[in-house]
């Protein structure tokens, strides 16, 4: 895979809605309350998290997790965005029940590290940035497109 130019990198109001796959161990705290969770994908405003039951909009939790390339932990305050029940397909992604969580309390070097995750991928193949439900055809096919 060749690295992308600088020019690939969407403007900043599109990369401020970017969304990238991101399965990692996470730990989210609620009301006291420790659970064991997986994030799904991040952004520079929030991340995913699978979690099997709804919690209330605008409810405040804490999620934590590693990042590549970075020992320690990120801990950030969130508030509870939107649940998703996983009953109902989404148009642009699957994703399995959980919350979404936006980013409320974040450390500006916790918030530069997640924005370089973001960047890098951007940079990629385009065909590695896709979140997809089911392979592409041509490389079932054994095809290159």
């Amino acid at each position: 895979m060749l690295p992308r130019d600088r020019e690939d990198v969407p403007p900043e109001p599109v990369l401020d809605k970017v969304r990238i796959p991101f399965v990692q161990k996470a730990t989210l705290t609620h009301k006291g309350a420790v659970q064991e969770a997986f994030t799904i994908d991040v952004g520079l405003s929030g991340v995913f998290v699978e979690h099997d039951s709804p919690l209330p909009i605008g409810e405040a939790v804490t999620v934590s997790f590693g990042l590549p390339g970075y020992d320690g932990t990120l801990t950030a305050g969130c508030r509870v965005a939107w649940w998703y029940a996983g009953d109902k397909p989404l148009p642009s992604k699957s994703l399995p029940p959980g919350l979404g969580l936006q980013f409320v309390e974040l450390a500006e070097p916790d918030r530069r590290r997640i924005r370089d995750l973001v960047v890098d991928h951007c940079r990629q193949d385009p065909r590695v940035r896709r979140f997809l439900r089911h392979w592409p055809e041509a490389e079932l096919k054994g095809d290159d497109p």
